[in-house]
């Protein structure tokens, strides 16, 4: 006999925990596979997390106070005329910077092409005097890495500085520069960096060490990935480091303490020169920038490490948070573990922001990935299977007919058919606030003795005006008039009814509150229209009297909103119209709700439903004509003023809120002041 395969026998079973888990696991390692073969398009994802740590999370930090640069800038050229200049101007520089008494100077400037021969030994001799100076060299490389030609200046001049500094900055495929190398070889001598070099004059170093995933630098050990590249801790976008315009230190105005004892770095800063680089803070950052950020890295020690320890931590999480975000499916259920796992995520991205601050670069995305696989993959399929049971719960108890109907059929054995007509209705949906909160802390017994007590009391207020109970919606209610018997005043009818109701309500909690138990509080959306009315259902299997339409779902979606507005009752713009003689309104809104185009206007009914008198009533609604002229300022006032008179008004909040929002980033022309609900 063939053997089964283990995913069926699971299934047969109904081991729903087990294949769910198994799903989960597969999914886990799946991620770690991605991790360990470095997935090109998730690595891009991640390496945004950078940029995105320092200008979003962190920002800038203060730079080394004895690194500074003199700036190429637009001011220079027009003191000292078109770029690039004679070299009589840098000596100049060269021997006030020895005056001043700086202590080293970084040119991020070639000069690979003889000007003439007085210049140029002009130039060669300040060099060698200063005996401070570094000068820059780069590397051109071919498509397989190899070095083929080097532009470096000349050699009477080179001849005259303390050593060179490569000045090659490598982006990544994204154009951004993250990573710098230190070292990079040439004829078997390993050239260091700008950046490396003025650590090393900074700190009075002579040895520059190369090792395994380090560089040593005296006692210093800067990590380095296998290229010798190191990871740049930026501290800023441009202007972190203070800057002096090369026109300004060669004709004096440039205090001598600004100078003294100081790093300098010489460099491009002027936009017409083109020496600009994209970094995690800034598309436009001047070159040199990038290269004092890297001697103040290692003079400070403040390096971002990524290593075999970083990876490690990456795979552990990355096991963790799905097992985690996996564990909440089996213990909230899909629609909890979703947000549970959203919160998780949230601590896990400050964690990972944490110990980037304190110099661990540890992965965003995968263990993220890892969550979220888990919950979908693992979750989902345990709560498909679980929905699935639940849809054969609920075929097997709606089987049973409803008294309404039958005594229908009684009359009317003609009426069980399908199809139906259409009928002019109001339709009421109600549910109690915080009931899912209610039934988790409470015994199921409790649960079930307190819903069937409410759902009691409110059958009967809608059965004495007149209404139809649809159907229970767990705590909630759907009933309707108009159908299936015509009502001409139905409107009327569901808005009297919502009044009982809320009297009931208030007779319930008085009795509960005597009784020591914890009261509820409801809240309901009202909404007349067309609809089609009829039997629905599978003839001679199940049938049941309905009404559906787009009336139906508005009277759904406005109850959903009153939460959102924070009041007992929303009323749409038809029953509003139908019943505006007989009831006092508060106009809250304009909206426009989730699958609609049109926008609809939304009342919260006040006679004997809110706490908000006539007076403030007129006052919300002279604010909100504020609101809608654009006069933000004068709105938000008045909007203010009703909260000092009723301090909870959730409406009056959300409009200041909306203000301050407008006052800042104003809508454009032609808004038309309505509100784009997003949630059912």
């Amino acid at each position: 006999m063939a053997t089964m395969p283990f995913w069926k026998k699971l299934l047969l079973r109904g081991n729903t925990t087990a294949l769910s888990m198994f799903l989960a696991t597969l999914s886990i390692f799946s991620v770690l596979f991605l991790y360990y073969t470095q997935n090109s398009f998730l690595e891009a994802f991640e390496e945004k997390t950078y940029d995105l740590r320092f200008k979003v999370m962190r920002g800038p930090v203060t730079p080394d106070p004895n690194i500074a640069i003199i700036t190429i800038d637009e001011k220079s050229i027009a003191a000292l005329g078109r770029y690039p200049w004679s070299r009589d101007n840098y000596a100049r520089l060269i021997d006030k910077l020895a005056a001043v008494k700086a202590k080293a100077v970084m040119f991020d400037v070639f000069f690979p092409e003889r000007e003439n021969a007085t210049n140029d030994r002009l130039f060669a001799a300040a060099t060698k005097r200063a005996g401070n100076v570094v000068l820059a060299v780069a590397f051109n490389f071919d498509n397989e890495g190899r070095v083929t030609t080097v532009t470096r200046s000349l050699p009477e001049i080179e001849r005259g500085a303390i050593g060179i500094g490569h000045i090659n900055q490598m982006p990544d495929d994204d154009g951004v520069i993250r990573r710098i190398p230190l070292l990079l070889a040439k004829d078997g001598q390993q050239i260091p960096s700008l950046g490396l070099m003025g650590a090393r004059l900074a700190l009075g170093e002579k040895d520059i060490a190369p090792g395994d995933y380090e560089i040593g630098l005296g006692e210093r050990r800067i990590p380095v990935d296998d290229e010798y590249r190191m990871w740049i801790n930026y501290v800023g976008g441009p202007g972190a480091y203070p800057y002096h315009s090369f026109i300004d230190v060669v004709e004096g105005r440039v205090p001598a303490d600004e100078l003294k004892g100081k790093i300098l770095f010489v460099g491009a800063t002027a936009l017409g020169i083109y020496d600009m680089r994209v970094t995690p803070f800034h598309k436009n950052s001047p070159g040199v920038e990038l290269h004092a950020t890297v001697a103040d890295n290692i003079i400070s020690g403040r390096y971002i490490r990524q290593g075999g320890l970083e990876a490690l931590i990456d795979m552990v999480f990355i096991v963790v948070m799905g097992a985690l975000a996996f564990f909440l499916t089996t213990r909230l259920r899909l629609y909890g573990a979703i947000p549970a796992t959203a919160v998780l995520l949230a601590g896990y991205i400050w964690f990972t922001y944490y110990m980037f601050d304190a110099g661990q670069w540890i992965n965003m995305i995968y263990p993220a990935m890892s969550a979220i696989a888990a919950v979908l993959v693992g979750g989902g399929f345990r709560y498909l299977v679980l929905e699935r049971d639940a849809r054969e719960m609920r075929s097997m108890f709606s089987s049973y007919l409803s008294p309404k109907l039958v005594a229908r059929l009684e009359k009317d054995p003609d009426a069980a058919k399908i199809g139906g007509d259409n009928k002019e209705v109001t339709v009421l949906f109600t549910d109690i606030k915080g009931f899912t909160t209610f039934s988790e802390s409470h015994p199921p017994q409790e649960v079930v003795s307190r819903l069937n007590g409410y759902l009691g009391a409110m059958v009967q207020v809608i059965e004495q005006h007149d209404g139809t109970i649809d159907k229970f919606i767990g705590d909630g209610i759907m009933a309707y008039w108009g159908a299936p018997l015509a009502q001409p005043d139905h409107a009327k009818l569901a808005i009297d009814c919502i009044k009982a109701i809320n009297a009931r309500m208030g007779e319930l909690r008085a009795q509960w509150l005597a009784e020591g138990l914890e009261p509820f509080t409801i809240r309901g959306g009202v909404q007349s229209g067309e609809v089609v009315a009829g039997n629905v259902g599978l003839a001679g299997k199940k049938m049941e009297y309905t009404v559906i339409g787009d009336t139906v779902n508005q009277a759904a979606r406005l109850e959903g909103t009153a939460k959102y507005y924070g009041v007992a009752y929303l009323v749409g713009e038809d029953t509003y119209q139908r019943t505006r003689e007989i009831c006092r309104y508060r106009e809250l809104d304009k909206i426009r709700v989730v699958g609609k185009q049109l926008p609809v206007t939304i009342y919260e009914p006040l006679e004997g439903l809110s706490m908000l008198d006539e007076a403030t009533a007129r006052n919300f609604e002279a604010a909100l004509a504020m609101y809608r002229a654009r006069s933000w300022e004068k709105a938000h006032a008045a909007f203010k003023s009703i909260l000092d008179i009723v301090p909870g008004d959730k409406p009056s909040k959300i409009y200041i809120e909306r203000c301050e929002y407008f006052i800042q980033t104003p809508p454009p022309e032609g808004w038309d002041g309505v509100f784009n609900r997003a949630e059912k």
